[in-house]
């Protein structure tokens, strides 16, 4: 009888022990499901929040430009249209001396020009011979010239006048100041009608530098793009590395400005944010995906710590009672 009171006894305990193990280990499971899919969510968020704050960063300076050169244009034409009226026929035919002051007035303070130039078409030039002139203005010249454009040079012209608003050039390396530049152009308008436009050509010099003191998780990078998905900053070699990463970014970009992206890189799971800058570019950052969501891994160790210290405490007690 005793013997049958003291089995009874142990297999109650032993079936306190399995419940209790297996009460610790779904709780543990759960915490560890619910954690990791918090901790996920926060760290996707962080991940397209740090790619939005990087994009701002590069923005600004580009920005400046685009509200430059619209100043500019808007200024230029009210200048053509005030000697239009005048009829002042000296000026009228190169305006070199207003150009010459209201491009020293926009050159001031700007760091990274290269250049600016104004296209005028014949009509407003006043050229018997239907030529298309444009001012230019080095950073590296103090002097305004003017100078004749090729008809094969008339693109942007042909394409503002098809109501194209402004726009960003590609990339390219100024062979005056042998820096990596970028020109945007914006259209001269003088009663709804196309005259001209305006070119601020600028040095990314400044954008690099933003760029490359960017700090991403521990093992990241970041790139930007031009329209082409040509690379304005990061590894060059791109194109052939990260084939995967490029053509999933030019599906997405079909349909959102924004957005999240996974893929497998050398067999490693990489995870990267993107984000459709309103020049055209676009900004991306990417990293091994055990670093941007290195507190969700950190979490299920200190839960499976956590459930092998309970699970084991409570052997213990139950072998105690």
């Amino acid at each position: 009888m005793f013997k049958l009171m003291f089995d009874n006894f142990s297999k109650s305990i032993f079936i306190r022990i399995i419940c209790s193990v297996f009460a610790a280990l779904l709780i543990g499971v759960v915490c560890i499901f619910t954690g990791s899919h918090i901790i996920e969510k926060e760290s996707a968020k962080k991940l397209k929040y740090l790619t939005e704050n990087n994009a701002y960063k590069i923005e600004i300076p580009l920005e400046i430009i685009e509200k430059t050169s619209a100043n500019l244009s808007y200024i230029i034409s009210h200048m053509v249209y005030t000697k239009k009226i005048q009829g002042d026929s000296p000026y009228s035919v190169d305006y070199v001396e207003e150009l010459d002051a209201i491009i020293k007035k926009f050159s001031t303070g700007h760091s990274n020009l290269i250049g600016i130039y104004v296209y005028l078409t014949p009509e407003y030039s006043f050229d018997k011979k239907q030529n298309t002139y444009f001012y230019a203005k080095s950073s590296l010249t103090d002097t305004i010239k003017k100078q004749k454009i090729e008809k094969e040079k008339e693109a942007p012209l042909k394409k503002f006048k098809k109501d194209v608003e402004e726009m960003w050039g590609e990339p390219y390396i100024d062979k005056l100041s042998g820096l990596y530049a970028i020109s945007f152009e914006k259209p001269i308008i003088l009663n709804k009608k196309v005259i001209g436009f305006t070119r601020i050509n600028i040095s990314l010099r400044d954008i690099m530098k933003i760029l490359s003191n960017i700090k991403i998780y521990n093992n990241g990078q970041s790139f930007l793009f031009d329209n082409c998905y040509c690379v304005i900053f990061g590894p060059k070699n791109i194109q052939q590395n990260n084939k995967l990463l490029l053509k999933l970014l030019t599906e997405k970009l079909k349909t959102e400005d924004s957005g999240i992206i996974n893929f497998k890189q050398n067999n490693v799971e990489m995870v990267s944010g993107f984000l459709k800058l309103k020049t055209g570019f676009t900004y991306v950052i990417t990293a091994p995906k055990d670093d941007v969501f290195e507190q969700k891994y950190h979490l299920q160790q200190l839960i499976t710590g956590i459930i092998f210290m309970g699970t084991l405490l409570v052997v213990l007690i139950m072998l105690n009672i």
